[in-house]
């Protein structure tokens, strides 16, 4: 998971940066600049960014639902009918039919 969101978030800047990376390279390379070669890179960085995002969500949702289930109590005991027929025949001082 820890290596997802690093694939994610590395994508996600050279897609944010790649104007930038681009121009920087035509600059340090010169004539041996390959724009189309730099293209299909970028292309390619926006590709994987498309099909981490997906992943990374469903990582997210199944974490909270895992959370989510975890955190629930049992708040029903099966005898709690019969408690609360108790309790209410002691409030009205009935005699009990036991």
């Amino acid at each position: 998971m820890e290596k997802d969101n690093k694939n994610l978030r590395a994508a996600m800047l050279k897609k944010r940066y790649a104007n930038v990376i681009l121009k920087s390279q035509q600059q340090v390379l010169g004539k041996a600049f390959d724009g189309e070669k730099m293209k299909k890179k970028a292309k390619l960085c926006e590709k994987q960014l498309q099909e981490e995002k997906p992943k990374s969500q469903l990582e997210r949702d199944r974490k909270a639902a895992r959370i989510t289930i975890e955190s629930i109590h049992g708040t029903v005991h099966f005898d709690d009918a019969l408690q609360a027929e108790r309790d209410f025949l002691a409030i009205i001082s009935a005699t009990s039919p036991w």
